[in-house]
């Protein structure tokens, strides 16, 4: 079994070989935008992209939106190691919300950013500028997963008023440090058989991450391993298409709830005065029985779905039964 703290050192210390490991085999130099992944928006114009400001920096981020902007806003919020790519089958909720879905400061095709803006108090911040743009003057639903998941929740608690509804699915590491103290271990929990890591560590023996492509490139590479406790067949990891990793961010907040011992994501959560979705997949170990045992408790009110036959990305694995808990639960489809 192998800790947080060591398995993010194994990912970290260690960069990339050769392009031809992930992209294929045309020779490209490392050192030139878009050579290892794709461009971020401030590299590339034609992406979709608007500019805001967050402790004090203007960042450009990657978004896209879907629908009718008369409708109710419905924000969708990605989790770790990823971008917005995945969810884009959520935009058939585009006939009833108006959807928003961006990369995150410093993840996907958005920005990058410096240590100082990788905060809670950021992301609470990040969220309103979203809103301020997108619906001024109404409360927004709140689709979250994985990391995406704990930001609603947060964001939650620290703006009630503005949130009409939240779908947290698989929310996590832990909505409170109480929480990740007790579970950490069975979060993530390794295979060090698996070739991917072994390629990890023999890389680090030659190379060192030097910017943001390369770092985010190698990060793009453990995707391909597992972490065992995530998916029904590890043997057979289900596919998360996304665009590009930030590594950075990653790094800074898995440190970052390492260190901290009173980190809450929860507070005043039972306050909240609407039900809240809560759906947990039977494999994960952020699953069902994760969420109903340690989660569901935190709110005044949360139904927890149960989807079978699924892991943690459950938004690739099981989409339509994913889609028909959303409709059961969203207002404008009741």
């Amino acid at each position: 079994m192998l800790s947080l703290g060591n398995y993010m050192r194994i990912i970290f210390s260690s960069v990339i070989v050769s392009s031809m490991l992930f992209w294929g085999c045309d020779m490209m130099d490392p050192e030139d935008p878009g050579a290892l992944v794709p461009p971020t928006v401030d590299q590339d114009a034609y992406l979709p992209q608007m500019t805001i400001t967050v402790s004090n920096h203007t960042r450009a981020i990657h978004v896209q939106t879907f629908g009718n902007d008369g409708n109710p806003a419905l924000f969708v919020l990605h989790g770790s190691a990823s971008d917005f790519r995945p969810y884009l089958p959520l935009q058939n909720l585009s006939d009833r919300y108006y959807v928003i879905m961006w990369d995150q400061r410093g993840s996907g095709l958005s920005e990058r950013v410096t240590e100082g803006e990788i905060t809670w108090d950021a992301v609470v911040e990040e969220i309103d500028q979203m809103k301020n743009h997108f619906s001024p003057d109404a409360p927004v639903t709140l689709i979250g997963h994985s990391w995406g998941g704990a930001y609603a929740a947060l964001y939650m608690s620290r703006r009630p008023e503005n949130v009409r509804q939240a779908v947290l699915a698989e929310p996590g590491p832990a909505l409170n440090g109480d929480i990740f103290r007790d579970t950490k271990n069975e979060l993530f929990t390794l295979d060090l058989s698996e070739k991917i890591y072994n390629d990890l560590a023999w890389s680090g023996e030659f190379l060192s991450a030097k910017d943001h492509e390369q770092m985010d490139y190698k990060y793009m590479m453990q995707l391909r391993g597992t972490m065992v406790n995530y998916f029904c067949d590890k043997n057979h990891v289900p596919a998360w298409p996304i665009w590009r990793i930030g590594a950075y961010v990653e790094y800074v907040r898995q440190n970052r709830i390492l260190k901290e011992k009173d980190f809450s994501f929860a507070v005043g959560l039972e306050s909240f005065p609407n039900k809240v979705l809560i759906i947990g997949s039977e494999c994960s170990a952020l699953g069902y029985d994760f969420q109903v045992k340690q989660h569901q408790k935190l709110f005044k009110s949360a139904e927890v779905v149960r989807i079978e036959n699924s892991g943690h990305r459950l938004f690739t694995e099981q989409f339509e039964l994913v889609l028909q808990a959303l409709h059961n639960y969203l207002l404008e489809y009741n």
